[in-house]
């Protein structure tokens, strides 16, 4: 048996209700390796945009399955650094939500010899969930109050957060925040 021991820096984040992961970790050559996903739950995704069209059938190929994700239309339309390399269903079994990971690295041909660091990646990722916005407007938050899903301008986002108005609109502190 071979046992390795993987070291991995890894940043958790919220940019506009969307959740993403930062990754840095030592290639077989021993250089910095990026990469970043976000994490997109298919529940707040609006209906016109088809949210279960974005839970891709899985193709068995040998021994692991892969998704046919460059042929989703908003999917492949999503700017990541060169382009989506990753995608994963990361829950919906069993009843639970239905959240997908996709997601680009750092590690092509075209990166050899390029230096980043976690300001660049968190300026790509910040781009990509931008992209995504524009693709999928009106992508929900999650209040932190009552975990009800919401558009924008029912809240207010502070510290990462959402905050529903419904919940938390007659506390002093959110309406001194929405002055």
């Amino acid at each position: 048996m071979k046992i390795e021991k993987k070291n991995t820096d890894v940043w958790y984040g919220k940019y506009k209700g969307v959740d993403f992961e930062i990754n840095k970790f030592e290639s077989h050559e021993g250089k910095d390796s990026w990469t970043y996903y976000i994490s997109l739950w298919l529940d707040r995704i609006p209906e016109k945009y088809n949210p279960d069209g974005f839970w891709l059938e899985g193709k068995k190929d040998r021994s692991y399955v892969h998704y046919d994700y460059f042929s989703h239309n908003v999917i492949n339309s999503i700017e990541f650094h060169h382009g989506c390399t990753y995608y994963s269903k990361e829950s919906g079994f069993d009843g639970s939500p239905k959240i997908i990971k996709i997601g680009c690295d750092y590690q092509h041909y075209w990166d050899e010899g390029k230096s980043y660091d976690l300001n660049t990646l968190t300026r790509d990722v910040m781009n990509t969930i931008d992209a995504f916005i524009r693709l999928i407007p009106g992508y929900k938050y999650w209040c932190r109050g009552n975990g009800k899903l919401y558009d924008l301008k029912n809240g207010i986002v502070k510290d990462g957060s959402f905050y529903s108005k419904e919940y938390f609109g007659d506390k002093d502190w959110f309406k001194e925040y929405t002055k």
